[in-house]
Order: C-alpha cells, then sequence, then structure tokens
C-alpha cells in the first residue's frame, strides 16, 4: 500500500507553484498590456488574471444556478406544485413605469468616484441592483433616476459587470440632478439635517447620496445640499423609535424607507420594518417619550434587581419563608 505523502512537505512546493504564473500566463498577460505604458507590476499582474478568473467563474455559475433552477421546475412539475411564489420574469417586465402618475421620484447621486475605495464601489452597486429589483416587484413602482455616473470610471466598470443593466428600467446619467430638476423640487436626504421629514411631497425628488464610505466622510452630502441651495431633510427615526447605535443607513434601507411610506404605511411600521435587528431599534411611547420602554432598552438594570431578590430568597431557611408567609 502506498504511502500518502506529508503534508508538512508537499503544502510549500504547492503554494509557490500557484504563486509563480506559468510562463503562458506571462506572456498572455504581456500581450494584454499597452506598449505604450510601463510594464505592469507582479502585483498588478496577479490583481488582472485574478480578476480574468472571477469573470470566468461568474458565468460558469450562473449556467450551473439556470441548471439547478430548471431541475427544480421539472421536479415542481411532476409533483403537480407551482413552478413560481411570484410574478414571472415576463411580467415583471412589463412593470413598466409611468413617470406622469408616479407621485415621487428618487434620484441616487453616484458622483463620488474618488472619494471610495474599489470594494465600497461594488457595495454600493450592489445597493443599486437592490434597488432595481426591489422596485421592480413594488406595487406602485418609483421613477429611478442614476445620476452623476463618471464615463469610464469606477461607478460604471461595476455596473457593467451586471449583464444588462443598460436594460433596467432606470435613467442613466452622467449629468448632475441639477441640471435635470428643477431646483425647488429638490430634497436632499442627510442625516445631519435639521430638517425633520414628516410627509412625501407630490411631484418632488428626493436624492440619495450614493456614497459608501463608513462614515469617513460625515457631513459630506449635507454640506454638498447646503452649497447648491437646495433643500435637505432627514428621516424621523428619533421621532419614531428609540436606537442606540448609529442611524447611519445604507442606500436600498432609504429606498425602501421611501418606498413603503408612498405605498401609505405609517412611518414608526416602516422603521422598524427596515432596520435590520442588529441595530435593536424599538418603538416609542405614544407621547413621544422613550421612558416608558426603558426597561426593555436597558434590561440590565432589571436582571440585575431580579438577581440581588432571587440570592437573598435562597439565603433565607425555611422556616424564616413559613413565618413571612404567615405574616
Amino acid at each position: 500500500m502506498n504511502e500518502s505523502p506529508d503534508v508538512d512537505t508537499v503544502l510549500p512546493s504547492v503554494i509557490e507553484k500557484v504563486q509563480q504564473p506559468d510562463e503562458a500566463t506571462k506572456h498572455e498577460t504581456n500581450q494584454n498590456e499597452d506598449p505604450g505604458e510601463p510594464p505592469m507590476s507582479k502585483r498588478q499582474r496577479k490583481k488582472l488574471l485574478k480578476l480574468q478568473q472571477w469573470e470566468i467563474k461568474k458565468k460558469e455559475k450562473r449556467l450551473k444556478e439556470k441548471e439547478k433552477m430548471r431541475e427544480r421546475k421539472l421536479k415542481a412539475i411532476a409533483a403537480g406544485l407551482p413552478t413560481r411564489n411570484g410574478p414571472s420574469r415576463k411580467e415583471l417586465k412589463r412593470n413598466k413605469i409611468d413617470y406622469s402618475k408616479s407621485d415621487i421620484s428618487v434620484v441616487v447621486d453616484l458622483s463620488f468616484d474618488g472619494m471610495m475605495i474599489d470594494k465600497d464601489v461594488a457595495k454600493c452597486v450592489k445597493q443599486l441592483l437592490r434597488i432595481y429589483t426591489m422596485n421592480r416587484r413594488s406595487e406602485k413602482p418609483i421613477p429611478l433616476h442614476f445620476t452623476g455616473i463618471k464615463p469610464g470610471g469606477a461607478v460604471e466598470k461595476h455596473l457593467k459587470r451586471n449583464d444588462g443593466y443598460q436594460h433596467w428600467d432606470v435613467r442613466f446619467s452622467g449629468e448632475s440632478f441639477l441640471d435635470l430638476y428643477n431646483r425647488d423640487k429638490l430634497v436632499y436626504l442627510t442625516s445631519e439635517s435639521d430638517n425633520v421629514l414628516t410627509t412625501l411631497e407630490k411631484d418632488h425628488v428626493y436624492v440619495i447620496g450614493g456614497l459608501v464610505d463608513h462614515n469617513q466622510h460625515k457631513g459630506h452630502c449635507h454640506t454638498l445640499a447646503s452649497e447648491m441651495g437646495i433643500r435637505h431633510a432627514r428621516l424621523p427615526l428619533s421621532e419614531h423609535i428609540v436606537i442606540k447605535t448609529r442611524t447611519i443607513l445604507t442606500i436600498n434601507q432609504v429606498f425602501e424607507i421611501l418606498m413603503k411610506i408612498q405605498l401609505g404605511k405609517p412611518w414608526q411600521e416602516t422603521l422598524l420594518e427596515v432596520l435590520p435587528m442588529r441595530k435593536g431599534a424599538l418603538p416609542k411611547g405614544p407621547n413621544g417619550d422613550d421612558k416608558s420602554i426603558q426597561a426593555i432598552v436597558n434590561p440590565s438594570e432589571v436582571t440585575k434587581v431580579d438577581s440581588e431578590k432571587s440570592f437573598q430568597e435562597i439565603g433565607k431557611s425555611d422556616s424564616e419563608k413559613s413565618l413571612e408567609q404567615q405574616s
């Protein structure tokens, strides 16, 4: 029987082979380089190769997903079960937005290419995809406009990774939203604003800043709106809920809140539905005072009292307990 090779002996040589590209890979990478530009570094070549491999794997993954969906559909048909729960793709494609009948419009300002690292740009575009999907399935879709997209910029590059994004029922523009809408109708949503958004005004355009920066540029959108001379407002979080964490929301969360409000849902119910559970959001009392739920917000005080009481009860003898009950 052959003995298996020692892992400690084989592993370093395997890692070395993976880290060192073969001659064919080097030749292919050099062919892709522009002769007028300086040669790519080893790190850049690795990054380019990784990106190319990722694109191939993505297509393979989608083919496998389609095959799995086909198998599930055939099994459902054989079992006499419905093949889908929601509307079909054809029905969704026919669900076009009638811009003339919509109450509000939403703009996502994507003019922050230079303020985000590539990883955050990818997250930003992923949130745009969620908005688009959510809007298509809504009973009352909102006209969407993605503005400030720099030609050849990072946002456009990541958008192109989503096949067929040009066919989304969304308006794409490289121009600023200031050049596309009446200033009097614009409202920039920013958490630093002193103005509280209580109702959605008909025929107004609500602007969401497409900036994913983990709060590194705090207050930038508020400053931007002030410099532009347009209205700004914040969502009424503190007016309806008690939240002990940061109140920074993602782009898709802000859009989902607007979407639910324009469908007629109350603010408190909407905020509690949209905000993730990890934020620990709780409803405010009817008088806007959170003292009525302090015991829920800070359960450690209740636990402390209960534990002390339990400890005192344990320390008592049976005769002392019976005497207390008789008295």
